[in-house]
């Protein structure tokens, strides 16, 4: 049988990026020095243009300045980074503390949480409506559970006793 000519063990090097880098460990920028900085700060530089002036080439200027605009945009919607980290969380534990304890509705919960400020949400409406979603979820998973539980202990009540079983039954 004859051997195959590749080699048994994947190149130590990865493959580069677009550009002909590759991409850095933090150990890699710790020890690069400043002219191999600059020299690849420049090759993508030379990438990036050579990129826009192909896409001119087959899309015309217009779409292509539209196009890397489009790329080059931050994205407007992320689940709360403008708004607090731990708003699920506060959500929740007001909801529970107004509506469960207290008998309030969710629209006025939610229009005191908006007069203490914007980092819940910019709306009442819209802090009412991300409270709705949170307990719909909540509840999800809890039927979930429930339902996950009531499998398992389908699935184990024909199974043989184990010691431990024993142990517990015994007391």
């Amino acid at each position: 049988m004859k051997m195959p000519t590749r080699p048994f063990y994947p190149p130590l090097e990865p493959r580069p990026d677009i550009f002909g880098l590759h991409h850095l460990t933090i150990l890699g920028q710790a020890c690069e020095s400043d002219e191999q900085r600059q020299q690849r700060i420049a090759k993508v530089e030379h990438g990036v243009i050579a990129a826009f002036k192909a896409a001119v080439s087959h899309i015309g200027e217009d779409q292509a300045r539209k196009l890397f605009a489009k790329a080059t945009r931050k994205p407007k919607r992320g689940r709360g980074r403008i708004l607090a980290a731990d708003r699920d969380h506060r959500l929740l534990a007001a909801y529970d503390e107004a509506v469960v304890k207290n008998g309030e509705t969710v629209a006025v919960l939610s229009r005191r949480l908006r007069n203490e400020g914007i980092e819940l949400g910019n709306t009442a409406s819209a802090i009412a409506t991300q409270i709705r979603e949170l307990v719909k979820e909540r509840k999800e998973r809890a039927r979930a559970a429930a339902f996950e539980a009531r499998r398992w202990r389908m699935a184990m009540r024909n199974a043989p006793p184990t010691i431990l079983g024993a142990a517990i039954a015994k007391k």
